[in-house]
This record gives C-alpha cells, sequence and structure tokens, in this order.
C-alpha cells in the first residue's frame, strides 16, 4: 500500500534566498522529511514544486554509493 505524505510547510528564508517544503506522513507522523524548492515559490504551485524536490531526492539517493563509517 502507498503511503501518504501531507505538504506541512513551506518557508521561505527571505536572507539565504531559499525555500523549503516539509513533509509528514500521514500513517506515521515521526516520519518527517523537508527538502528544497525553488527560491519563492508561491501555494499554488507547491504539489508540482514538492514533486519535483522528491523527484531529485529519488535519482540522487538511487545513484549514491552506500558505504560503511571508515570506508
Amino acid at each position: 500500500m502507498a503511503s501518504t505524505m501531507t505538504i506541512t510547510h513551506l518557508t521561505h528564508d527571505l536572507v539565504a534566498k531559499k525555500s523549503f517544503v516539509s513533509f509528514v506522513w500521514a500513517d506515521d507522523p515521526s516520519k518527517r522529511l523537508g527538502l528544497e524548492v525553488p527560491y519563492g515559490t508561491a501555494l499554488d504551485d507547491i504539489a508540482a514544486a514538492a514533486e519535483a524536490a522528491v523527484g531529485e531526492l529519488v535519482a540522487e539517493l538511487q545513484e549514491a554509493r552506500r558505504v560503511l563509517p571508515g570506508n
């Protein structure tokens, strides 16, 4: 069964000129994720920006090499 992630926050850091979206899993509120989205993302555009950010994370994780400390 697919999980549901609820978008809970859209934050704009005016000094660093960065924006972030936060997610909470509907079935496990202890699971949270925060990702960067394009600076100034509007509320009307948050769903598409969040989907793109998740896709970028998935691609990065698929390509990442996993190692133990000291390797």
